[in-house]
């Protein structure tokens, strides 16, 4: 089981480590839409929530690799808003909602 989580946590490192290489042009700021700003505020804050889900001390083993998921999960939905690709509303409102314990 110790196997597993360290594992898992070494592929979020790495998959963590690799996003600035497949950022856009550095400088570039791209306008959002006020819906695209609204959803990724909002994505953002269930993120945080998540990242905090993290560090608590009960965060272990199957609930530290969910937690570790559902943030992969929230991250790359925000890149995908911030990047301009499409999105559909379901998917957003579905991962706004409270996770399954």
């Amino acid at each position: 089981m110790k196997a597993r989580t360290v594992g898992a946590l070494s592929l979020l490192a790495t998959a963590m480590s690799l996003t600035p290489a497949w950022a856009g042009p550095a400088g570039i700021q791209r306008s959002l839409s006020p819906d695209q700003a609204t959803a990724t505020a909002k994505l953002e804050t269930k993120r945080e929530e998540v990242s905090r889900a993290m560090l608590q001390p009960n965060a272990k083993g199957p609930l530290l690799v969910r937690c570790m998921d559902r943030y992969s999960q929230l991250n790359d939905l925000i890149n995908r808003v911030q990047n301009g690709q499409p999105v559909a509303p379901d998917e957003i409102d579905q991962a706004l909602q409270p996770a399954n314990r």
